[in-house]
């Protein structure tokens, strides 16, 4: 096991850094806002409803005019939750529900279809792919946890030539425990060869703190300002720059070793 250094801290005994993909290592704000009101628009249009029904729908996704919020449904939820809350808006407008929930399965499958790839239009951040070379030739093991669907985990770490960077990757699939259940990180760490106790989350939500915290991790690292957010309140550790995010091999007294929650 080695030392983690983010920034001015120091982790002690870190076997593994498992990260999520939308809003860590994937640029996809400007993909999320599109979706949420190409879903909002084709939910409308179905019901007969107009623009009430739309903003309605936007809010309940987590869009507004001014971006979109890194901790609401569209950006940290799963795909099955912005079902769940569109068909929620639905009810609460009057629409059947008995109706409501093939209904918005079938309007969030039709605007997935004209969508021909998500990758491309998920770019990772500047600096993402070299990070991940530095650290996978560390002591250090790598892994991916997303709340986005196994398929588009794959597609996103294929297109980007990230596999080669990545020990293990995980995504969500239908009627799995999405964050911040620990379940599913449990079993990248079991892949991993790794103890939950002794691995670092890397994300940019409430759910991936929240994870972190439930796992037992051994802490919770949050991007901040580069990646259009502030800091997850409650971050043990917090990134202005994957510069930041270090295996180091001995300890150094210009560094504040971190006692974790």
């Amino acid at each position: 096991m080695v030392q983690i250094r983010c920034g001015q801290h120091l982790v002690a005994d870190v076997e593994a850094i498992v990260f999520d993909k939308d809003g860590t290592l994937a640029d996809s704000r400007g993909l999320l806002q599109r979706t949420a009101l190409a879903r909002a628009e084709a939910c409308a249009a179905a019901v007969g409803a107009g623009d009430g029904l739309i903003q309605a729908l936007l809010d309940c996704f987590g869009v507004s005019a001014q971006g979109i919020d890194p901790d609401g449904l569209m950006a940290a939820g799963t795909r099955e939750a912005n079902r769940q809350g569109a068909v929620a808006v639905l009810t609460q407008a009057g629409y059947p529900a008995d109706r409501a929930k093939p209904l918005v399965a079938e309007c969030f499958a039709a605007v997935n279809a004209q969508r021909n790839s998500k990758a491309a239009d998920t770019p990772p951040f500047a600096g993402t792919v070299a990070m991940l070379e530095r650290l996978y030739n560390s002591p250090v093991k790598i892994g991916v946890l997303s709340s986005d669907s196994p398929a588009y985990v794959k597609e996103f770490l294929s297109y980007y030539d990230l596999m080669p960077w990545v020990h293990e990757w995980r995504g969500t699939g239908p009627g799995e425990p999405p964050k911040p259940d620990p379940t599913l990180l449990v079993e990248v760490c079991d892949r991993l060869q790794v103890a939950v106790r002794h691995t670092l989350v890397v994300g940019d939500s409430w759910a991936d703190c929240a994870l972190a915290e439930q796992a037992g991790a051994a802490g919770f690292v949050s991007v901040s300002e580069p990646w259009g957010r502030s800091p997850v309140p409650g971050a043990s550790l917090i990134l202005g720059s994957w510069d930041d995010l270090v295996v180091v091999r001995s300890s150094s007294p210009e560094f504040k070793p971190l006692t974790m929650p």
